[in-house]
């Protein structure tokens, strides 16, 4: 790195201008962005042709890509150095006054009742309310263990918090260090849990007294197109439920906060494989109680297959959206995933479905 007296030199960050090796400015400051190309949020591509340069103005283009301020937050940790000879614009706002004014406008109008964005929830998204006190943000350090400060968020600052937090790489959920090691696993274990389980529940429906193979395949897909409405209903209702209680807040934390908190961690991407593990067994003692008139055509195991197949590609999705940027993919995968990771980075009360945003739309939630 060539450095002056007074920061890093133009001419020095213009060499680096690959994928391979990626810096930028913004606001007068250099980030090397290396590691984190392939995880933005709107791919890789856009950024390949600014790279080694200046994107003050790019960075606020909403035709391009619009950035909320979560998004400039997250560059924090990419920062390498100041640019030599930067001085602050005197006839138009910084990259981080702009963001906030249209953010303060979008806060006003959705309070007024005229959400610009037609959002049907009449819901104020976290992620673009950063009006959180300052003294509260300061209290909490996420180099420890964050479980013990979680009583320092009270009431809805829980929740907004976490949203101004997003894209943190990794952080300590507990002290005691057995606890933090079951709190990681890889995320390809869904396969070797759910593969076999799926493939034995379609054979087992299929060789039932009243079945074949035709019906049994109908209601597997049935039962795949099914799980989109139950990822749905979870995702709104459950993982996005508005909590300001201590324990409510843990809950929170702990089914879905985490994620946001530290989307780009792929050792805790899928769910806990115990609690996998327990969900799915409560699946099948309750498709156990299906009446026999249902049990001989199979059609109860078909359908246990498909929305367990559903849950896995859901996972395997949803690794993809955030730790993969594979060119070759149709152009609607692309767009969903770039949909996911709006609902992360700009507006975490939008975008709810994660392997298909029918439901979304069905909603008005797109």
């Amino acid at each position: 790195m060539i450095e002056s007296d007074q920061g890093i030199l133009l001419s020095e960050v213009k060499k680096h201008n690959e994928k391979s090796d990626a810096w930028v400015v913004i606001d007068g400051q250099v980030y090397d962005i290396t590691s984190f190309i392939y995880d933005h949020p709107g791919g890789s591509d856009i950024l390949v042709e600014h790279l080694g340069e200046d994107i003050s103005d790019v960075f606020v283009d909403g035709q391009l890509h619009e950035h909320s301020l979560v998004a400039y937050n997250m560059l924090k940790q990419y920062s390498i150095g100041q640019l030599a000879g930067y001085r602050k614009p005197t006839s138009k706002p910084t990259v981080l006054e702009y963001i906030k004014n249209q953010q303060k406008l979008k806060q006003e109008k959705q309070k007024d009742g005229a959400d610009i964005n037609n959002n049907s929830n009449n819901k104020i998204s976290y992620t673009s309310d950063n009006s959180i006190d300052e003294k509260i943000l300061n209290s909490i350090d996420v180099n420890k263990a964050m479980v013990p400060q979680l009583k320092l968020l009270e009431g809805k600052n829980y929740l907004k918090w976490i949203h101004s937090q997003t894209g943190l790489n990794k952080i300590i959920i507990f002290d005691n260090s057995i606890l933090e090691l079951f709190t990681r696993w890889p995320w390809w274990y869904i396969f070797i849990l759910w593969i076999p389980i799926i493939t034995a529940c379609f054979i087992y429906s299929i060789i039932q007294e009243k079945s074949s193979v035709l019906s049994s395949t109908i209601i597997f897909f049935t039962g795949l197109f099914m799980w989109s409405l139950i990822e749905y209903i979870l995702h709104r209702f459950i993982f996005h439920l508005e909590t300001s209680s201590y324990w409510g807040n843990f809950f929170h934390f702990f089914i879905h906060g985490i994620h946001h908190l530290t989307p780009m961690d792929h050792t805790r991407l899928t769910f806990p494989p115990i609690f996998s593990v327990l969900i799915g067994y409560g699946a099948y003692k309750l498709f156990l109680k299906f009446p026999d008139t249902l049990q001989i055509t199979g059609a109860p195991w078909a359908l246990y297959a498909g929305i367990a197949c559903g849950y896995m590609l859901y996972d395997t999705f949803h690794y993809y959206f955030h730790h993969a940027d594979i060119e070759w993919l149709p152009t609607i995968f692309k767009t969903i995933k770039t949909n996911h990771l709006n609902h992360h980075f700009k507006d975490d009360n939008r975008n709810f479905g994660v392997t298909s945003p029918i439901f979304d739309y069905v909603f008005g939630t797109i």
